[in-house]
């Protein structure tokens, strides 16, 4: 049957390689309301630290930062600042004005929707210049414009990006953000720059170091000039240890902090060894290291797929077998996007894979950790104060979808039914996505009759770029639901 005019025109806006006006504006607002309405307590937490920092300056006191967080004036849920004052710093730097907004008025910040949506703006910069990465490293693989700006609006619209910054607001999008770049300098083969930024991304939190060393040793055989590289990676990070020392309660307010309890909880899921736990991390960790010593890149563009690989198969693994945080999984981008996009081959069953990956991990981690969907971070955003301006619901039992989980069975099964179920799939999916994107795989560009690509389908990209939008939905049934609870 042929098909008629107006089919053929959809069909060929269906699968165009432009990305619509429209799709950007709806990925924007899915990311914008997301930031307006959510106030995780890290978000104020770093928000005012930032902002301490400068109150400290202008007093002429700097060396008393820790001891002035450690006051806790704005009865904060963390009351000493357990990272290194770097990790916070771009946060100080972008967020000046809403400090002297608060010096000048006295209107504090940890009460102010807007000057909290200020400080989670500037992270939002940091994903969009991410995304701005993943369009640069792609074009280093396909040289296709369409596909890499493809790859920025999954990184950008992207669930783990959203949770980790639009709800959780956390400095780890720093870590990403200079893990990006060190990436994309060692694919353009500038070693000096690579290091540099290694060693920014693992000052901030140390994550990139596990895919920092299967990355060099991908084209430094020698182990010892491999191993002296990832130490120069640490330099950054020893020194500012070192003038940390300089700081009073330094020490007591590091050792308040989560980064020894990261590093455990990443090799505590495992099975019972003669003498303690083999981690599953860390043997998915070796394995790549073995392979990418063995591996001999026949060209640029391979060795540039094996470097997007390597990296995104280290924090897959990671994020799968160790125990992290519910907004951990934004280390994976911007590889993973870049990953999905340059297999010509299978183009579109990838985008399906991370639709799956990403609907099946956002729902068991809403059903797995209460901290993952809850309408109680919605105290204090503009979302609240526009409905609500007075109400809390901090001892509301059903104010989070983990609680709602919960409750529907007195056994727990259903709860543990679906945790298992859902986190069984997202595994799957990212086995797949790693098995089926190997780089010594042939990924011949599939080209149709005109010598164009035409794999491109918006479906696949509005179900990736929107994933977040059924949570974001079931944020506010769940915040309607108790303001009628609390007036009955």
């Amino acid at each position: 049957m042929a098909q008629s005019r107006s089919q053929k025109q959809f069909l060929k806006k269906y699968h165009s390689p432009d990305i619509y006006a429209w799709e950007w504006a709806a990925v924007g607002a899915v990311v914008l309301l997301t930031m307006m309405s959510f106030v995780y307590i890290d978000t104020k937490s770093l928000t005012v630290w930032s902002a301490n920092l400068w109150e400290v300056i202008s007093q002429g006191k700097l060396l008393h930062f820790y001891e002035y967080t450690a006051e806790n004036i704005y009865d904060l849920r963390h009351q000493y600042m357990g990272c290194d004052i770097f990790a916070i710093l771009p946060l100080a730097i972008w967020n000046l004005p809403i400090w002297i907004i608060q010096h000048t008025s006295g209107t504090p910040i940890v009460s102010s929707p807007g000057m909290l949506l200020w400080s989670k703006i500037g992270l939002e910069v940091c994903t969009i210049a991410t995304a701005h990465l993943a369009y640069k490293m792609t074009m280093l693989i396909t040289k296709d414009k369409a596909r890499s700006m493809w790859a920025a609006m999954l990184t950008v619209g992207s669930s783990v990006c959203i949770i980790g910054v639009g709800v959780a607001g956390q400095t780890d999008i720093f870590v990403v953000l200079y893990a990006a770049f060190s990436v994309y300098f060692m694919m353009k083969g500038d070693k000096k720059l690579m290091l540099l930024f290694a060693a920014l991304s693992i000052a901030v939190k140390p994550f990139f170091i596990f895919a920092l060393l299967p990355l060099v040793l991908l084209t430094q055989k020698n182990i010892f000039k491999a191993a002296l590289e990832c130490a120069l990676s640490l330099t950054l990070m020893g020194v500012f240890r070192v003038i940390g020392g300089l700081f009073p309660l330094y020490k007591e307010s590091m050792s308040q902090g989560p980064s020894v309890k990261i590093l455990f909880n990443l090799t505590d899921t495992g099975f019972e060894a003669p003498y303690g736990k083999s981690s599953f991390f860390l043997i998915g960790l070796l394995i790549l290291c073995f392979v990418a010593y063995f591996t001999e890149p026949e060209s640029d563009e391979e060795r540039n797929r094996y470097y997007i690989y390597i990296a995104t198969a280290v924090f897959l693994i990671m994020n799968a077998f160790g125990k992290t945080e519910f907004y951990r999984a934004i280390v994976i981008m911007p590889y993973f996007s870049v990953l999905l996009v340059s297999n010509t081959k299978y183009f579109r069953f990838n985008l399906f894979l991370s639709f799956v990956f990403q609907f099946s991990y956002t729902f068991a981690l809403s059903c797995a950790s209460h901290f993952a969907l809850s309408s109680e971070y919605t105290t204090d955003s503009i979302f609240s104060k526009v409905f609500a301006p007075h109400e809390e619901f901090s001892q509301v039992y059903n104010n989070n979808f983990y609680k709602i989980v919960l409750n529907s069975d007195a056994n727990g099964y259903v709860s543990t039914f679906l945790i298992n179920a859902f986190s069984g799939i997202a595994v799957l999916a990212a086995v797949l996505i790693l098995v089926l994107n190997y780089p010594k795989f042939k990924h011949e560009f599939d080209m149709g009759k005109k010598g164009e690509f035409e794999k491109y389908d918006h479906g696949l990209l509005l179900l990736n770029s929107l994933v977040y939008l059924p949570s974001l939905l079931m944020l506010y049934i769940m915040y309607f639901n108790n303001l009628l609870e609390k007036k009955q």
